[in-house]
């Protein structure tokens, strides 16, 4: 092979493998907000003890914590914990279901207090009992009602996170939601304090920036096309 041809060979195979990285790349991303709305409003979760690590994919639009513990603790005060989400492999975006190595949800000290579950939800009825249980396996839940409790729903799950899409990426800061408004007229949720578009959902803010490219390794096929086109150019060398 001449020298030609091997700088042939060499250009086509460094043509396809860059374009290969440009076109699909990885982010490595910090998350800085984790936010969820109810009709009582928005209400932001506490991430300063979380270790979890990120990587978004900016062509299948999937995020995904690749390393660490997300850990987010909702409070009505620094003392007292609505409920903590602890998940460590979570899985999210591009409008699917969300999955997750691990998942719980671990109750705080207020619910007791208000005779409800939260994580649960449900209340615990006249006689201001738990008589429920609720059990984190994995990324399972499983619930059993008892006595005179009472379901006001599913309890929280890894379900919850589904249906995320990146609503916007300005700069490095990138905006992964499943908010809804379930009110009528829609134009009702505008009024909720801190919450002008949402009534239910979650909302997550991450620093994604361009600068943090991690690129995808190249598959080894990729190199068959680069092969075929430099021997197609030393072919035409001899012929003419």
């Amino acid at each position: 092979m001449g020298n030609k041809t091997r700088t042939a060979l060499g250009l086509a195979i460094a043509a396809t493998l860059g374009a290969t990285a440009a076109d699909a790349a990885l982010y490595s991303a910090t998350l800085t907000s984790f936010q969820t709305f109810s009709n009582n409003g928005a209400s932001n979760g506490n991430i300063t003890s979380s270790t979890a690590t990120w990587q978004y994919d900016d062509v299948t639009g999937i995020m995904t914590q690749s390393g660490g513990t997300l850990n987010v603790r909702f409070t009505t005060t620094p003392t007292t914990t609505l409920f903590r989400y602890l998940t460590t492999g979570l899985t999210i975006g591009a409008g699917g279901a969300a999955s997750a190595t691990t998942y719980t949800c671990q109750e705080g000290n207020f619910g007791g207090n208000v005779g409800a579950n939260l994580c649960g939800n449900y209340t615990f009825g006249a006689n201001y009992a738990n008589d429920s249980t609720l059990v984190y396996s994995g990324s399972s839940v499983t619930r059993t009602m008892g006595g005179d409790d009472a379901a006001l729903g599913p309890p929280q799950s890894v379900a919850d996170l589904g249906g995320m899409s990146t609503v916007s990426w300005v700069g490095t800061t990138l905006t992964l939601s499943n908010g809804v408004c379930t009110l009528s007229p829609a134009a009702n949720c505008t009024t909720i304090t801190g919450a002008p578009l949402y009534n239910k959902g979650m909302q997550l803010v991450f620093n994604a920036g361009p600068q943090a490219v991690v690129p995808v390794p190249a598959a080894a096929w990729l190199l068959g096309p680069a092969v075929l086109a430099a021997g197609r150019f030393a072919r035409r060398r001899k012929i003419s």
